[in-house]
């Protein structure tokens, strides 16, 4: 590996395992920017916590903020970057050197994004799987470009369906993730700052006022989100009218047959 690459790919596992890191995806805090996704995508997540005794990969599993809500599982980690007590440190290629049929689930959060071949991933995630075993991936749909180190793609539900079904999975369920309104309230949450014009001007001043509003009180929004627009935290991919959504959730089972 490149030696400047290699000096990236530290610092990245740095950022991933920091306990801040960490316990902003497990407990996201109403004042950060990125809250509504994060706190979204918990209790997206959260639907298949389990204390069954399953065996689990955590593929592209960074600091593995999810872990704890899998208690008595097997939980297996594997990443491309070199985490503390990873159980498999990736290949470019993203094969896994286990046999077929190793899991019962297979968790990808955040990460098919980042991955340069997502043919392969995804295949990779049906040949572990045992039959009747099952996928849980989030990816991103509309989110800004955050290279970790790399960032390569984006999906829409009917592109992210079509790469599962492709590879032999069959989707139990596929959920939008921050849509309609709640996605307006986080894209004004994240670009309020880059809102600058000359304050002599009305929009100006429109905006300064704002940002001094931001200031006070970074959580307000937030909290007006989850008060009027809850409904739209976690919505049926099939249902009409919400075009647009931060993420993606697809349930994802490996036919038994």
């Amino acid at each position: 590996m490149d030696s400047s690459l290699e000096v990236r790919y530290n610092d990245l596992s740095r950022l991933l395992e920091a306990d801040d890191y960490v316990g902003e995806r497990l407990r996201p805090r109403v004042t950060s920017s990125f809250y509504l996704h994060l706190f979204d995508l918990r209790e997206a997540v959260g639907l298949f916590e389990t204390s069954e005794k399953i065996r689990i990969l955590d593929y592209g599993c960074g600091g593995s903020p999810y872990r704890a809500l899998f208690p008595k599982s097997e939980y297996i980690r594997a990443d491309f970057t070199p985490c503390k007590g990873l159980d498999f440190l990736l290949p470019a290629d993203s094969s896994i050197p286990a046999p077929d049929g190793s899991f019962d689930m297979v968790l990808s959060t955040q990460v098919l994004e980042h991955v340069p071949e997502p043919t392969g991933y995804i295949t990779e995630c049906f040949r572990v799987l045992r039959p009747g075993g099952f996928l849980i991936l989030t990816t991103h749909g509309l989110f800004e470009d955050h290279g970790c180190p790399y960032d390569f793609q984006r999906w829409t539900a009917d592109g992210l369906r079509l790469l599962l079904e492709r590879a032999g999975f069959r989707i139990k369920e596929a959920k939008k993730l921050t849509c309609g309104p709640r996605a307006l309230c986080f894209f004004i949450n994240q670009g309020i700052w880059a809102l600058r014009a000359p304050r002599s001007s009305l929009f100006g001043f429109a905006t300064w006022c704002l940002r001094g509003l931001w200031r006070f009180n970074p959580s307000w929004l937030n909290r007006c989100a989850n008060k009027y627009f809850k409904k739209y935290s976690i919505v049926d991919a099939t249902a009409p009218n919400n075009t647009t959504y931060i993420g993606l959730l697809m349930h994802a089972e490996r036919p038994s047959a």
